[in-house]
């Protein structure tokens, strides 16, 4: 999180922190840390309030905060699975929206839909920081500005881009289109088993690991199709 340190630091001075108390939302996957985290955050002239996932999009569009605070699930199996990936992207553009995840987990979508709305903080959770720094990146956010630490920019982020090999990526564009192996096979002169190696790399890539209860091949067919994964050629759209 350093470059998101630095810019907050270096621009902390333009805001004012005793504009009046902020009303803030916090929803975080473990119940635990955003109670934590609202707790800590109202000891800083702020005021916090734990909103459950289930109420994150209806509470966004209250009208009651100026902004969001989200932890999401670390796990990009559970972000996808467990609807974190659709509640960020619906919650109110009006609001401003700061997210502490992992690189792992496709935040960088948010970016897109947030260009002419309220401000965006995109953290990196595996870096340490300061609650300083948060409430900094806070405040920055309601001013509508955006603060995106370099592993989620479009250069930064090698998590969905620059990990596929060609191959891997041809495999994956026809997968997310809805072909099978066999028809992946054919498409691309490979027998069938190397399109398997090829598929069970791609969930590897993609942090899909193998629990018996979810279908892994319509997941990673979701983050290409709605461009989190970024493997589709013009053609396949």
């Amino acid at each position: 999180m350093v470059k998101a340190e630095h810019e907050a630091a270096k621009g902390a001075a333009s805001i004012d922190a005793n504009d009046g108390p902020l009303a803030l939302m916090v929803t975080a996957a473990d119940p635990l840390t955003g109670e934590l985290l609202a707790g800590r955050l109202t000891e800083r002239d702020v005021t916090a309030h734990q909103v459950p996932f289930a109420e994150l999009i209806e509470q966004s569009g209250s009208g009651a905060f100026d902004a969001m605070v989200a932890v999401p699930p670390s796990s990009l199996l559970e972000y996808i699975e467990h609807g974190w990936h659709d509640a960020m992207l619906a919650v109110d553009p009006q609001v401003a929206l700061i997210v502490l995840a992992p690189p792992n987990v496709p935040v960088r979508a948010l970016v897109g839909g947030r260009r002419s709305s309220a401000g965006l903080a995109l953290l990196d959770s595996t870096t340490p920081t300061t609650l300083r720094s948060v409430l900094a990146s806070i405040r920055f956010s309601v001013a509508g500005r955006h603060t995106i630490d370099p592993v989620f920019t479009e250069f930064g982020d090698h998590s969905f881009t620059s990990v596929f090999s060609p191959a891997e990526r041809a495999v994956f564009e026809l997968l997310a289109v809805g072909f099978s192996n066999r028809a992946i096979a054919e498409q691309l002169y490979l027998s069938e088993r190397t399109v398997e190696t090829h598929i069970r790399q791609i969930f590897i890539r993609l942090g899909l690991t193998e629990d018996g209860t979810t279908n892994r091949r319509v997941v990673a067919a979701r983050l290409a199709l709605d461009g989190t994964a970024s493997v589709l050629s013009t053609r396949s759209r």
